[in-house]
Formats: C-alpha cells, sequence, structure tokens
C-alpha cells in the first residue's frame, strides 16, 4: 500500500498548494492569467528528467496526444484560478474535487472501459449531495461565475487525467510526462495572446513584489511535487477513477489549513467561518468523501 501513502503526500502538498494560490489570487496577483502562465511556463522544467527513460520511438499520432493532454491541463488550471479568485478556496476545490470523479468515471467509462457498479451509481448521489451542500451560501454574480468556471477547469482536468491514463498504458511514464509537460509549456504561450495579459505579465516581471515571488515560488514546488506523484500513481494503479476518488484526503488537509489561517489573513483568504458555515462544510466534505469512498469500494 505504499501508493496509498505516496497519493496522500501528494493530496497535502496540493493543499498547501492551493492554499498558497488563493493567497496570491486574493492580494498580490489580480489577473489569474498571469498566474496560469508561469506555471504553465514553468512546465517545461519537467523535461530535466528526460534523462531517465524519455524515448523517441513512439508513433507521431501518441506524440500528439501527449501534448494535447498538457494542453489542455494548461487550461484547466486557467479557469481554475479564474474560479478561485471569484470564491472561497474552501468551497471551490471540494466542488471542484465532487464533480471530477464523476466526470473521470464516466470519461473512463466510455474510453477506458472502466465500468460502472450499482455502488458508483450511490456515490455519484452521496457525492451530489455533498458538492450541492459545499455550494450553498447566499450567491453573488462573482460567486455564481466562480462555480460556473469551476465546472468548465474540473471537465478540463478529467479529460486530461482519462487521457493520461490511456497515454500510460501505451507509453512508459517519463515519456508521457515529458511530452505533457510541454504540451502545457505551449498552452501557456496562448495566454499571452491578449494584449492584457501580456501587459500584466511584463508588469508583474519588470516590477515584482519579493513576497509574492517567495509564496509563488513556494507554493509552485508544492504543486509540481504533487502532480508528479499523482501521475506516477495514476500510471502504476488500475484505475484512475480510484486515485481520483482518494482526493477527498485533500479537503480534510484544506479545511485543516485554512482554519489554522484564516483568523490570521481572513481580507486576504476571504473564508467566511462561522459555526454554521464550518458545519456546512464539514458535513458537505464527510459526504464528498464518503462517496469517494463508495467508488474505491
Amino acid at each position: 500500500m505504499t501508493w496509498l501513502i505516496i497519493i496522500a503526500f501528494a493530496y497535502l502538498l496540493n493543499a498547501v498548494a492551493t492554499t498558497t494560490d488563493k493567497f496570491l489570487l486574493s492580494k498580490k496577483i489580480s489577473n489569474p492569467a498571469i498566474y496560469a502562465f508561469f506555471i504553465g511556463a514553468l512546465s517545461v522544467l519537467g523535461v530535466i528528467i528526460a534523462p531517465f527513460g524519455f524515448k523517441l520511438g513512439y508513433p507521431l499520432w501518441l506524440v500528439l496526444l501527449d501534448l494535447v493532454s498538457g494542453l489542455i491541463f494548461a487550461f484547466a488550471y486557467l479557469y481554475m484560478f479564474k474560479a478561485l479568485s471569484k470564491n472561497e478556496a474552501s468551497r471551490i476545490t471540494p466542488f471542484m474535487g465532487g464533480w471530477q470523479p464523476i466526470f473521470v468515471l464516466i470519461l473512463a467509462s466510455v474510453f477506458l472501459d472502466e465500468r460502472l457498479s450499482i455502488l458508483g451509481l450511490l456515490a455519484f448521489l452521496v457525492i451530489l449531495a455533498g458538492t450541492w451542500l459545499i455550494s450553498r451560501q447566499k450567491t453573488t454574480a462573482k460567486t455564481r461565475a466562480g462555480y460556473f468556471l469551476a465546472i468548465i477547469a474540473t471537465l478540463l482536468f478529467a479529460i486530461s487525467y482519462t487521457l493520461s491514463k490511456y497515454l500510460f498504458t501505451s507509453q512508459d511514464f517519463i515519456t508521457v510526462f515529458v511530452w505533457a509537460r510541454i504540451g502545457t509549456f505551449l498552452g501557456a504561450l496562448l495566454f499571452l495572446l491578449p494584449g492584457r495579459n501580456r501587459r500584466d505579465i511584463k508588469k508583474e516581471v519588470t516590477q515584482p513584489q519579493k513576497k509574492a515571488g517567495s509564496l509563488f515560488i513556494f507554493g509552485q514546488v508544492c504543486g509540481a511535487l504533487s502532480f508528479i506523484l499523482v501521475n506516477y500513481v495514476i500510471s502504476i494503479s488500475s484505475s484512475v477513477a480510484i486515485v481520483n476518488a482518494l482526493r477527498g484526503l485533500e479537503y480534510v488537509f484544506l479545511l485543516i489549513i485554512i482554519l489554522a489561517l484564516s483568523k490570521k489573513f481572513p481580507k486576504i483568504l476571504e473564508e467566511k467561518m462561522t459555526p454554521k458555515i464550518l458545519t456546512q462544510k464539514i458535513i458537505a466534505i464527510v459526504l464528498i468523501i464518503t462517496g469517494l469512498v463508495l467508488i474505491y469500494l
């Protein structure tokens, strides 16, 4: 069960990265596209593992799918950061995590022949109940937009992960990983097309905020390690749906981190933690995790 320890650690790192993302997007970086660009651009550093097993002998169509998988991932990050900029991290992240296994299971069932069971369908209902509860709040146009953007991001992540699982069955891990990171880099370059993004990115490069830069690097190191570990577990697991199902651990870690920081940075994290809201979030997370466990079973 070593892979279970690895995936738990990976989701802890991702919870830390998500909190850092929210912190920066709230006050330090106003344009989510800037954040997505830098993360996508840094993805090209994934080529450093090429000497450890990268191969060039695979068909061109597989290489193109590797690139597409990475490109889709870049846009998934963009929409996730847009969603985080409009709503609370402790609502958006479980909301996305509740929908992602559903999307992955449907895609895996259609394209990877991973069949749904009666228990899986029951899990859907439980997860839906949890995601409805976690998103139940007095909505504004801004928060509603956040949930809509989160759905787009979740679908894109699900497509990328399902495609990656298919590619891991046809190629070795390092080859898929390297080509996909190049694809993410190419996706990041597309973020430069809008003039506003170019101006904001140039300003961020020429007038960097020291604190923001340090936080960004810390968050990205955590996020990058999490990403590598999750992809490694996907490559050795029997089901991409199970790996996604265990994401429920991340919500527990995230809630603990948010609770620890919300009193110190209430205006930055924008997390409302009244007893009623906290109870609602805990019940919702328990429902989502229960659904994820049912998927695992």
